[in-house]
């Protein structure tokens, strides 16, 4: 079903409102890190391997942010290239407005950088410097964020 359609049906029945996209928060372990945008979050089956050994896998997630004066992300690459395993976890919470409440939370589990980015440059192209950086993870766990505000 085309999200037009279940947005149509959405407003007819009158139920939860829906969700935005544009406002959300990135943890990378404790620390909250500013980004532009992230890719989707996916899990999936191969369909051709047998079906008694069906192969699951979580897809790469790209995170992306305004390139500034820190080597915050490129260090952590870098530490992955020279050989230590600094895997973290990644929050990435969903808010209902910009400074809104956490609606939805997902973890990456013991994440790391498979690919670090620069953006391109252009001498005729004024836009934005972006970085990248692609998170490799263990698992994708979908927090039960109402669990966590009746705990306190």
């Amino acid at each position: 079903m085309p999200c037009d359609s279940i947005r149509d049906v959405a407003s007819s029945r009158a139920l939860e409102p829906l969700l935005r996209i544009s406002s959300f928060r990135v943890l990378i372990g404790e620390r909250e890190v500013g980004f532009a945008h992230v890719s989707p979050l996916t899990s999936e089956t191969d369909l051709d391997t047998p079906r008694e050994r069906p192969l699951h896998r979580l897809v790469p997630v790209v995170l992306r942010r305004a390139l500034t004066t820190s080597t915050e992300l490129y260090d952590w690459r870098r530490l992955i290239v020279d050989g230590k395993d600094d895997r973290r976890d990644v929050t990435i919470h969903q808010l209902s407005a910009p400074g809104g409440k956490i609606v939805n939370s997902w973890r990456l589990v013991r994440a790391w950088p498979s690919r670090w980015s620069s953006p391109a440059f252009d001498a005729m192209n004024n836009d934005v410097a972006c970085e990248e950086i692609e998170l490799i993870f263990d698992d994708l766990i979908w927090l039960d964020h109402k669990q966590k505000t009746k705990a306190g």
